[in-house]
């Protein structure tokens, strides 16, 4: 369900595949799972990674998510997607982000959120700044010696940071 979402969605052309990002492939089912192993799908979960359903007024709208789990550095990288167009636009995904950005920081002490859209995805980008998210100065290589791993998408990715007091 939420591989369709993000495969095969009205939505789909709007942040990944062409016409609009042909530098950035949409994955095959096989390429999903590999990312986004079984446990982030779990409702047992675990620290490293999961996502959850954003549902408004029992709709399923779409799915947030985490990765990267760093209780160390106390950071962890955020992914969203909306399921359909008739679900953009009405505040669910900036207060999915919201809600997901304070039960990690209350439950395991993350103070530092990440998120890296292209910057050709003008409307997420403005609902991640609702949300609280600003842009901050990370090359590629930076990002990759920082997070071991490439968590750029696209050659215009910018990278956008929420940092919060740790209550616990």
């Amino acid at each position: 369900m939420i591989y369709a979402w993000l495969a095969n969605s009205d939505l789909t052309p709007s942040f990944i595949g062409p016409p609009d990002y042909p530098d950035s492939r949409i994955p095959t089912l096989r390429e999903f799972c590999q990312d986004y192993k079984a446990s982030f799908f779990s409702s047992i979960g675990n620290k490293t990674g999961k996502n959850y359903i954003i549902s408004a007024n029992n709709i399923r709208a779409g799915t947030v998510g985490y990765d990267l789990f760093d209780a160390k550095k106390q950071r962890v990288v955020l992914d969203i997607w909306m399921r359909a167009e008739k679900y953009c636009g009405k505040g669910y995904g900036t207060d999915a982000l919201i809600t997901i950005c304070g039960f990690l920081n209350k439950r395991y002490g993350i103070k530092d959120f990440y998120i890296a859209p292209s910057s050709r995805n003008k409307r997420a980008i403005a609902a991640y700044r609702k949300a609280g998210f600003r842009p901050i100065k990370m090359s590629q290589s930076t990002a990759i010696k920082e997070f071991g791993v490439d968590i750029f998408d696209y050659p215009d990715n910018i990278v956008m940071r929420k940092t919060l007091k740790t209550l616990t």
